[in-house]
């Protein structure tokens, strides 16, 4: 008697220590109560709404595909088509830039051009000298006049 005591105890005490049965189920029912009730099946609608939108793409996809490998050789003549095309052009460019009869006149012109700017500056500079020049003389000019006028040599007109 006394054994079996021993094994209820054990039994109460492993129940009350080990078997989480009850927490948990109490939690399922409060987790569940607040997925269902609370949020009025909008997840549940959601979910419902993707899985139909993947099996829409699960059939979406075969057809785009069988629409690629029905178009795509029809793409890859038209892609080579407009490759030559680009490529006749770059060669025509690079043609036309090879024999441009007007580079050398560009040249020239370009040239000359440098050659009368160069003058304008030389010729600019040269009046700037001519003028400060003059300049000075006429300050000379004016100093030495006012020198005979302080000594009353000249009189003013």
């Amino acid at each position: 008697m006394a054994a079996e005591g021993v094994v209820k105890d054990v039994g109460e005490i492993h129940a009350r220590l080990l078997d989480h049965r009850p927490v948990v189920q109490g939690e399922i029912k409060c987790f569940i109560r607040e997925f269902e009730g609370k949020r009025n099946h909008r997840e549940e609608e959601r979910l419902e709404a993707v899985l139909g939108h993947a099996q829409q793409m699960g059939q979406t996809i075969p057809a785009c595909t069988t629409l690629l490998e029905d178009n795509l050789a029809q793409v890859t003549a038209n892609l080579r088509v407009a490759t030559s095309m680009c490529e006749k052009i770059s060669e025509t460019e690079e043609k036309m830039a090879k024999a441009d009869p007007l580079k050398n006149r560009r040249e020239e012109r370009k040239q000359e051009w440098d050659a009368f700017m160069s003058d304008q500056f030389g010729r600019s500079a040269e009046v700037d000298r001519e003028h400060e020049i003059r300049c000075d003389k006429i300050t000379e000019q004016h100093r030495l006049k006012e020198e005979l006028l302080k000594e009353g040599k000249v009189s003013m007109p």
